[in-house]
């Protein structure tokens, strides 16, 4: 097994997941914001880094499975392992406030256009019909 070559696509890959870990902290703030826009775009840039990560960890199993599966054992090895569990709890946990964040947004869009709803109903078929017309008045 060639060391170098899998400390060099550790490094690659950590450096992705520090990139993906950054776009989720974008998706957050497009969340917070209700940007549908910034959402896509950091869908899009996730989406793109997630699929270099899958290249990278296809190219490290193909080069673990051709010698043995026991990593090497340098002190920078092991710093570079610790790194990148380090950053992958990181970007699990952004992924699951993400999820929470969008749970709850949803969920205010969804009691907001319910509210609308009632009260357009309220107006319309209530004792006041005719304080809100649904259509511009007529001049002639």
């Amino acid at each position: 097994m060639d060391e170098e070559l899998l400390l060099e696509l550790t490094q690659k890959r950590l450096m992705l997941l520090k990139q993906f870990k950054k776009a989720l902290i974008e998706e957050r703030d497009a969340i917070i914001s209700f940007s549908l826009e910034g959402i896509t775009r950091a869908n899009n840039v996730k989406e793109e880094l997630l699929k270099k990560i899958e290249y990278l960890d296809e190219e490290q199993q193909s080069l673990v499975g051709q010698d043995s599966p026991k990593p090497p054992q340098s002190s920078h090895w092991v710093s570079l392992r610790r790194d990148l569990e380090t950053n992958l709890k990181e970007v699990q946990g952004a992924m699951e406030k993400n999820m929470r964040l969008l749970n709850f947004s949803m969920d205010h869009v969804k009691n907001s256009i319910e509210h609308i709803v009632r009260s357009i109903n309220k107006a319309s078929y209530g004792r006041r019909r005719e304080a809100i017309s649904m259509m511009a008045p007529r001049t002639v």
